[in-house]
């Protein structure tokens, strides 16, 4: 059996010291094993151009070293994710390579588990295990918040997630549950409902953060626009694919009176380039106290459905950097924003603004205007046959057509440029 290891551990210590135990254990049972030490790669963080997707199908078009990565992964037959826990979340530098993964699937819509997910770009895909190291401060929560979204990462890229399991699982149990083919999955983490935002006593500043890889020229910039047009107050904006003025935007966290942090879903949960930033705030977590938080979530999948899990992380942040939590703002169809004509966008923006008032005058965000703006939280499942029926259409497909042609890849639009051929 074919074994990849992806180490995403960002200095050598005691995750490489566990690998180094593992490797041997799996080579004595006759599998090859390919360990990537992703900290010795470049890997440069994903802008959401969709090159992979519309002008190089299937690989990345920023050429690094994710090409050779993502080849070991989708020849191989099981994937291996380790990492150390960094204020609950596996590292920036596993996340920065799971971003990296997008080319291995393609951009068309199917159902899958009645919810909208990407088409297959290859016919297998390895099946996946996580690895953590855990910190101080680990939970229960955490473990559970972490694996749940990996869960779904793994329906993402067409498979399974095994187990997920911490470094205190001797390495010989973890050899033993790689090299069990006949091993059950994880189950499919349950749909999640909102979570409970709390009130503040209104602010009278905003600070905002856009966690959107193209910076200003994202959707997420516009959320947090009609936000604080809502407001009405003083605010600033800080993008965080600046990254050379990280030190900087960590201080205007420490000095604001109120936080909202934007970002796409990334592989369901945040970019790399925002858990850079989350990993860069861990000294203010220590101190606690610091400034209420709210968080915005948008997406390409049309249900809110898919950003819930990542809620959870992000209630929880709060609660590591001793933030009051002011609730999540979740929206599907988030990547269509910047494209539509102003009239389309009226009723949402609408809405944003009126979050932002809110906060301004009650110091909270209104949850009958979240669950509006996350609306339809996930299709029904009578619609489930209707919607199969539309993504067999062209016209469910003509974002990323129009795109392909353009670029002159249209024909190559189903290439698997990794797979290796007998």
């Amino acid at each position: 059996m074919n074994i990849t290891i992806l180490n995403g551990n960002p200095q050598p210590g005691g995750l490489d010291r566990y690998l180094a135990q593992l490797r041997p254990v799996l080579e004595a049972g006759g599998h090859s094993v390919t360990q990537l030490d992703l900290r010795d790669l470049t890997l440069r963080y994903c802008i959401g151009c969709w090159g992979c997707w519309a002008k190089t199908p299937g690989q990345c078009s920023n050429r690094d070293d994710s090409l050779d990565m993502d080849r070991a992964i989708i020849n191989a037959d099981f994937l291996l994710w380790a990492a150390p826990l960094k204020m609950g979340f596996p590292s920036e530098l596993l996340k920065r390579a799971t971003d990296k993964h997008i080319p291995l699937i393609h951009p068309y819509m199917v159902v899958d588990q009645g919810e909208a997910h990407h088409l297959k770009r290859y016919a297998r895909y390895p099946r996946l295990g996580l690895l953590l190291e855990k910190e101080a401060t680990t939970d229960e929560r955490d473990l559970q918040i972490v694996s749940d979204i990996h869960c779904r990462t793994a329906l993402n890229l067409k498979t399974r997630l095994q187990f997920s399991l911490t470094t205190e699982t001797p390495a010989a149990d973890v050899a033993r549950r790689i090299a069990d083919k006949a091993a059950a999955c994880l189950p499919f983490p349950k749909p999640f409902l909102a979570t409970e935002g709390g009130t503040v006593s209104p602010p009278g500043r905003l600070t905002l953060f856009n966690g959107s890889p193209r910076g200003r020229k994202g959707n997420t910039p516009i959320f947090l626009r009609e936000i604080a047009a809502g407001f009405g107050g003083p605010s600033e904006t800080h993008h965080l694919v600046r990254l050379q003025e990280t030190d900087k935007m960590v201080q205007a966290f420490a000095d604001a009176e109120c936080v909202i942090l934007g970002f796409p879903l990334y592989t369901d949960s945040m970019p790399g380039i925002v858990k850079r930033f989350i990993e860069a705030l861990e000294p203010l977590a220590a101190a606690g106290k610091n400034p209420p938080i709210g968080f915005v979530v948008q997406s390409g999948f049309p249900e809110g459905l898919h950003s819930r899990y990542i809620e959870r992380y992000l209630e929880k942040l709060a609660a590591r950097l001793g933030s009051p939590y002011l609730g999540t703002i979740v929206k599907g169809n988030g990547e269509g924003v910047r494209i539509m004509p102003p009239n389309m966008n009226e009723k949402l923006f609408a809405n944003l603004q009126t979050l932002g008032a809110g906060l301004a005058s009650a110091g909270r965000f209104d949850p009958e205007v979240l669950a509006k703006i996350a609306h339809p939280e996930r299709f029904p499942a009578i619609l489930g046959p209707v919607f199969q029926v539309f993504l067999r259409l062209p016209i469910a497909h003509s974002y990323f057509d129009d795109m392909l042609k353009k670029n002159g890849a249209y024909q190559q639009r189903f290439a698997q440029p990794f797979l290796k051929t007998k």
